[in-house]
């Protein structure tokens, strides 16, 4: 697997696309606001194919789709150091697509339907082996959160010619509760969120847990995720600012988190978030 990634860590590019959808993305009246999250490596040797089928193509198939609101796609950042956990690296790309539905299944049922049809194109490039890839819907707990201070996202002034904007990063942050402990990690959870966006470069959060998916194969993640949005002159620069925080006791871990399944990994955005709307102009 080392070797599969080796191509993943190279700092080839910055990550200067903004993440996901404006606002605080929830979910319309009678409906539930869902992530179905792809993680997937290409079949070796034909990277490049893969990632023109799945930026060009797969994505405009999906969210054409009702109840497909809108995608992003995502690199794995592999170098920074100390790595928040050891698991989360067996694949090189991630794409998130936002749903919304009255149930995950009812929006899932559209793409199962949509690859069987043919109206989704598989990619030549794609791993499909099973078990190469892995996956999760999870349903959002609360709104999208940003930072208590007010502070939106770096953008130089338009007479500033030197200072480039942050690059843009997001961390995938799952764990599981403790037997008999959800209660006290959803509390800790939502406590930590406050002080961990009072850290430099740490500007949005939103939580999910996995969803009810009667019938399909169970996801391996844990069942809680946090995705944190990030902005700073590298993902290691944000992750110092977090690992300072954890240090002077500014932010603190979630006691009632099982700290034996987490997995938090950095990742780069390497496409806009896109919509319907943009393949429909």
């Amino acid at each position: 697997m080392a070797a599969a990634l080796a191509g993943f860590a190279a700092p080839a590019a910055f990550a200067q696309w903004s993440v996901g959808a404006p606002g605080t993305r929830g979910a319309p009246a009678g409906k539930h606001r869902y992530v179905m999250l792809v993680f997937a490596n290409p079949i070796p040797g034909r990277e490049v194919d893969f990632n023109d089928w799945y930026s060009n193509t797969h994505m405009g198939d999906l969210v054409q789709l009702e109840g497909w609101m809108g995608a992003q796609r995502f690199r794995i950042v592999t170098n920074v150091s100390p790595r928040p956990t050891a698991a989360g690296y067996g694949h090189g790309y991630l794409i998130l697509w936002d749903l919304e539905e009255t149930e995950a299944n009812i929006a899932l049922a559209r793409m199962t339907a949509a690859i069987a049809g043919g109206k989704s194109r598989l990619g030549a490039a794609f791993n499909y082996t099973p078990g190469a890839g892995a996956n999760g819907t999870f349903e959002a707990m609360g709104p999208r959160i940003t930072r208590p201070d007010g502070k939106g996202p770096t953008l130089p002034k338009p007479s500033d010619n030197k200072t480039p904007r942050p690059n843009r990063y997001i961390l995938m942050d799952f764990a599981s509760a403790l037997p008999g402990k959800d209660a006290e990690f959803d509390k800790n959870a939502n406590q930590r969120m406050q002080s961990v966006l009072a850290v430099r470069g740490w500007m949005a959060a939103q939580r999910f847990r996995l969803a009810d998916t009667p019938g399909r194969a169970p996801s391996p993640k844990p069942k809680y995720l946090t995705v944190w949005e990030t902005e700073g002159i590298s993902a290691q620069a944000v992750h110092d600012a977090l690992l300072e925080a954890l240090k002077n006791g500014s932010v603190k871990s979630n006691p009632a988190a099982d700290e034996s399944g987490a997995e938090a990994v950095y990742w780069e955005p390497i496409t806009p978030y896109v919509t319907k709307a943009d393949f429909v102009r």
